[in-house]
């Protein structure tokens, strides 16, 4: 008995020694942690972002804790380059782990936190991603940091999948799609879990292979970067192929951008989270390696625009923030900039309850709207697949 205890109580240490921390995490579209900066008391909502190359911390809450920057440099974002101010050598802080001497890029995330009905303090990738084996449990919603020279085990009902980086800390992947003309391909995609989207084509390739022809029936979007916001076409594929994995009849995005990440030509696009968050995985930067096994959301529908409306939620108004000129909703006189006050019953102000609402396919739904000018209608619309 003895005998077996202290091999018990060995194996344990090991476990121990291996993990690192775990942490817990919120996934509200994207994956929410805890942070704190430096010796601040205030804990934080930062997202958990595999395309972050460097720490974001937003500059209205930067300013209330009395971080300032030091330095200043010009970054390439999604839809192009611009200066940032940056405070370096701060301390990141999640549960008991310190890691000192990261780079905080201060930007306005108040535009994105609109669009995902809650606020956004910050962004954090990199930082962990570059020290820790990382591992993301989707079913207890826990992100798991092992130390990079131990081994991690319970990884035999995981598919092993090499990564690419290319001289820059987001790594690729390589995917094979089906497009609705018939025709499959095969391309590198940037792995980007902070991206609210299932693919995102780039420019170059989009125009290269005549892409909006190719994708049925198609509207056209507007999404927003941390720097400005930009429009894109939508449309949809017949199939993706991700190492054996396969997804039918899934919602894309065509980019129109010519600067930034969406316009180069040297990736084909993005994989977002639509489609990470749907697999268990374990990042391993240091082995180029990613591993990946289902999880309880592999099977969902994927969800397309119903209503032909975008919503955000400022200063705890419901706010269209744009209109699909095809739509019944437009049709019916919704614009950009109107005040959604209720949809049948439902008044409150949980952007994600508003989302279910508007997207229950061939649904009436009774919509109560304020225009810029005050005046209030009621219009009905039936939700119906747009693409």
């Amino acid at each position: 008995m003895n005998r077996i205890l202290s091999i018990l109580f060995i194996f344990l240490a090991i476990a121990v020694r291996a993990q690192v921390e775990i942490i817990p995490f919120e996934e509200d579209q994207l994956v929410f942690i805890k942070v704190q900066v430096n010796d601040t008391e205030e804990v934080l909502d930062f997202v958990f972002d595999t395309g972050a190359s460097t720490g974001v911390l937003d500059s209205a809450v930067a300013e209330e804790l009395g971080i300032k920057s030091n330095y200043s440099q010009a970054a390439q974002g999604a839809n192009g380059s611009e200066t940032y101010n940056i405070a370096l050598n701060q301390t990141i802080r999640i549960g008991s782990l310190a890691l000192n001497n990261s780079n905080l890029v201060l930007v306005d995330l108040q535009k994105l936190s609109e669009r995902s009905g809650r606020k956004i303090e910050g962004i954090i990738g990199y930082d962990i991603l570059k020290r820790y084996s990382t591992r993301f449990d989707f079913n207890k919603n826990t992100i798991t940091l092992y130390n990079k020279d131990e081994e991690i085990t319970g990884l035999e009902d995981y598919i092993q999948i090499p990564l690419k980086f290319d001289g820059i800390p987001i790594p690729q992947v390589d995917l094979t799609f089906t497009l609705r003309d018939g025709t499959t391909h095969t391309g590198n995609f940037l792995f980007d879990s902070g991206a609210n989207m299932t693919l995102l084509f780039n420019t170059p390739y989009a125009l290269k292979n005549d892409l909006k022809s190719k994708s049925g029936k198609t509207v056209i979007g507007k999404a927003r970067g941390l720097n400005k916001s930009t429009t894109y076409t939508k449309g949809t594929i017949e199939k993706l192929r991700f190492n054996g994995f396969e997804f039918t009849d899934l919602p894309i995005d065509i980019s129109e951008g010519e600067e930034g990440v969406s316009g180069s030509s040297k990736y084909t696009g993005i994989l977002g989270a639509q489609i990470i968050n749907r697999f268990d995985m374990v990042l391993d930067y240091e082995s180029k390696l990613l591993y990946v096994k289902p999880n309880s959301k592999f099977d969902i529908s994927f969800d397309f625009p119903m209503s032909g409306l975008g919503i955000e939620k400022v200063d705890d108004k419901i706010l269209v923030s744009y209109v699909l000129k095809n739509s019944e909703a437009y049709q019916k006189g919704i614009r950009e900039g109107d005040e959604l006050i209720a949809v049948d019953n439902y008044d409150g102000g949980e952007l994600s309850i508003w989302r279910k609402y508007l997207k229950k396919e061939k649904k009436e739904v009774k919509i109560k709207v304020k225009n810029t000018s005050g005046k209030i209608n009621q219009v009905v619309i039936l939700l119906k697949r747009l693409i």
